[in-house]
């Protein structure tokens, strides 16, 4: 998992009736494009681990972690008071995988102009291919790296 964002965070709370308790993140931090605005994490409030939650939208270049009451009483903090919060986002490797190994294996001297990329343009890959919505769109984008690694030569 790619580590997305590792800090001190306030709690804050939406007003009005029925509003609840979140985490505000700067989406600029995040590093990482959202698909409709939402993105998947994994990760820790404080001592409390947690897996599968939705990053949703505030449409202000922010995007916001609910913190349910389970959470809260685990932690013992409410709105107003600093929480550490580490996140992760789900299912992009932050290295070579071993299927995307092999596709470069089989077509001869991708792997070494792959390796030779810089780290940022790796990792700008494994971004894009890994979050294809389904494995046809992950199979295009594998072609479409190939078609590039073959123009580097």
């Amino acid at each position: 998992m790619q580590l997305l964002i590792e800090g001190e965070f306030f709690m804050e709370r939406f007003s009005g009736k029925g509003g609840w308790t979140f985490v505000r993140l700067p989406i600029s931090q995040l590093g990482a494009k959202t698909h409709f605005g939402m993105l998947k994490v994994s990760g820790s409030i404080d001592s409390f681990e947690f897996e599968g939650k939705t990053l949703m939208p505030m449409g202000d270049g922010f995007l916001f972690l609910p913190v349910s009451k389970e959470i809260r009483t685990q932690i013992k903090k409410e709105e107003g008071e600093k929480v550490l919060l580490r996140l992760y986002r789900n299912g992009i490797p932050d290295q070579l995988t071993d299927e995307l190994k092999d596709c470069l294996l089989d077509d001869p001297g991708k792997l070494e102009l792959y390796q030779a990329l810089p780290a940022t343009e790796q990792a700008r890959w494994l971004e894009m291919i890994y979050s294809a919505g389904d494995e046809e769109q992950k199979a295009e984008r594998i072609v479409r790296l190939l078609e590039y690694l073959g123009k580097l030569v």
